[in-house]
Parts: structure tokens; sequence; C-alpha cells
């Protein structure tokens, strides 16, 4: 389980999260949503430990990661970073056991658990026929599923994601979230992701928390929080939302395209 509990971010003296307070379930996902410069990117590396915080507490499984040295971060949370840091000089396989460096001895050996750990995470994002491949030879799509084994293969609790269907087609980030899904659900990770695409959103998030200006304005359901008035004043432009025909989610569409039709 993911807690945080009265988030606080500043750089000098402007705060750009201000007590932000959410809680990711095992097997939950948590889509972070808002406008450019919300304090999406930002909420997920301070989780991250990649910027420090004012104040405030995060929790994983009720322990306190800043009493975590860097190692033991690594070992109950995994980031999939928004730009694509993967050398197209290493093999598939090469990337995703750097996965594995918070386990390693100090001579940075591997051992047979974390072969079998790196077998595992390549299946699990569909990557087997993959592993010999340079990373140079492969799609944006195929990418940003190094990464996303990469994190596996760190075996933690929690998973987070910085928009990671950025520069991705429809069949791509449909894929990904459906995969991401998948392995929220059967290895009971805590996932937050921060994303744009609020119809992604509305399908595949359990529950949304809306940022606007670094504050948490709204965290629920999609049904709960992706709702006309919501998004019409977070993103100052008007929008409908009708709920899909089977599932139910909402379905945001610019006002007057219904109309238009």
């Amino acid at each position: 389980m993911l807690k945080i509990d009265s988030l606080t971010v500043a750089y000098g003296q402007k705060r750009v999260l201000k007590n932000i307070t959410i809680e990711a379930l095992p097997g939950e996902i948590i889509a972070l949503i808002g406008p450019n410069g919300a304090g999406k990117t930002t909420l997920v590396r301070a989780v991250s430990g990649t910027i420090p915080t004012e104040s405030g507490q995060i929790y994983v499984n009720g322990k306190d990661l800043s009493r975590f040295s860097t190692a033991e971060r690594a070992r109950v949370l995994a980031v999939v970073p928004q730009t694509r840091q993967l050398g197209g000089a290493y093999s598939v396989e090469q990337a995703v056991m750097m996965g594995r460096t918070a386990y390693m001895s100090w001579l940075g050996r591997e051992s047979q658990e974390d072969r079998d750990a790196v077998r595992l995470a390549l299946e699990q994002a569909q990557l087997q026929d993959f592993a010999d491949r340079s990373i140079a030879q492969l799609s944006g799509g195929e990418q940003q599923r190094v990464l996303l084994a990469r994190a596996l293969a760190q075996s933690t609790p929690v998973l987070l994601l910085d928009e990671p269907t950025n520069h991705l087609d429809l069949q791509h980030q449909t894929n990904l979230l459906s995969l991401i899904k998948r392995l929220s659900i059967e290895k009971e990770l805590a996932v937050l992701m921060a994303v744009h695409d609020l119809n992604l959103v509305s399908f595949f998030a359990d529950k949304v928390a809306l940022l606007v200006g670094g504050e948490l304005i709204t965290f629920g359901t999609p049904q709960e929080v992706i709702c006309a008035e919501n998004i019409s004043e977070a993103y100052q432009t008007p929008v409908e939302i009708i709920p899909h025909p089977v599932t139910g989610a909402p379905i945001i569409f610019p006002q007057g395209a219904l109309e238009q039709k």
C-alpha cells in the first residue's frame, strides 16, 4: 500500500505541491490528472525521492520512506519515467537487469534470483522474444515496455509511472495500459501514474486525483471526479460528458461537439 500524507513540495519560496493526501491500495491504479503545471510529474518525482519534500510523509506498507536508504527504497518502489532513458548499446535483457541493481552485491554480480526475476519481467511485459535484441532496434512502444519490465524486475509493491503513454499511438497506449491494469491485479501492485488522456483514465483507473495549481481538488472514482463541472473548471474549457453505453465510464467531449454530428 502507498500512502501520501499531507505532502508539500517547494522550489525556493514557491510551493508547487500543497498538502497532498492520497492512498493507493494493492491492486489499485490511481491516476493523476490536471492541466499542464498542475503538479502531476512533481508528485511522482517527490514520491520516488528524486526531489526533496518540504513537509509530509510517504509510507509504503506502513513504513516511512524517509527512513529508507536508496537501495531499500528501490526494493519497495519502482519508477517508469516520462523520458526513455535507455542506451541503444544495451540489449533488452541487459536493460531489464538494471532493475535488479538494488539486490546485487557491491561487485554487481547477478544471482539466479536476479536472472529469474528478469525472465519473469520479460514474460510479463511480453518481451521474452526480444531479450537479445538491441534497444536501438525497438519501436517507441517496445521501448516503453522495456522500461515497464525494468520496473517489474525490481519486484516492488509500488509502481510509479510518469506519462507512460506519451508519444505512443492509440494501439500502443491501450496495450500498455491494459498490461499495467492486468499486472496491478495479478501482482497486487499499488500503482500511481500521471496521465494526460482523460478518456483512457476513465477506462483504466480505479481512482482519480485531480490536481490544479499544486492542490488536490478532488479524489475518487472516475465517475465521481470526471464530471463536466470539475473538468471544465480545472482545464478552463467547457466540456460535455456522457457515460459509455457498456461500462458507464465517463467519456469527455468538447462542448458543442455532439451537436455538430
